[in-house]
């Protein structure tokens, strides 16, 4: 199965950043007075920050169903991006920022699909108003995972070690 893109656009970027920046000014903003609820109001983020998680891992993996889910909202972050960035700027948003160029072996496949079973497995139990911040969180996720800063330290540090993990896994069971 192909993916529709792997390539990143400055207005996929930008899609990839407001998602993360409108919950994190939301979030500073509601606690401007209210300092002392901040560390316990920082679970709210949570969710967010797991599916951003998740979501910059799911860009290493390069076929089947999570690797064409993932291409298709990178397509879908770019042409919004674009379309809001050219309706508000009129800027050129069609230069590629990056594209992945780390990605899981099939042992780091291995990783991340357990991992999705555990999320599908524990989303009932999410609190409802957790899981629009984490599918937000996941598309954010997607589309940073591909960018220089998020991808980069995942490409240097967590896909690495995922498909470490992994090896370990398979040669620990099999």
């Amino acid at each position: 199965m192909n993916i529709p893109t792997a390539a990143l656009t400055i207005g996929g970027l930008f899609v990839g950043m407001a998602i993360p920046t409108w919950h994190v000014s939301r979030f500073v903003v509601a606690h401007i007075k209210k300092r002392d609820a901040i560390l316990k109001d920082a679970k709210d983020l949570i969710p967010l920050v797991a599916g951003m998680g998740y979501g910059g891992l799911a860009t290493a993996t390069t076929s089947g169903l999570i690797g064409f889910t993932t291409g298709a909202i990178t397509w879908l972050g770019n042409g919004a991006g674009s379309l809001a960035m050219w309706g508000a700027t009129g800027g050129e948003t069609t230069l590629a920022a990056r594209s992945n160029v780390a990605v899981l072996t099939g042992m780091g496949n291995l990783v991340l699909l357990l991992i999705t079973v555990a999320i599908l497995g524990g989303w009932k139990a999410i609190p409802k108003k957790a899981k629009p911040k984490m599918h937000q969180g996941i598309c954010a996720g997607v589309l940073l995972g591909l960018s220089a800063t998020l991808g980069g330290w995942f490409a240097a540090l967590v896909i690495p070690a995922v498909n470490g993990w992994g090896a370990s896994l398979v040669g620990s069971i099999a």
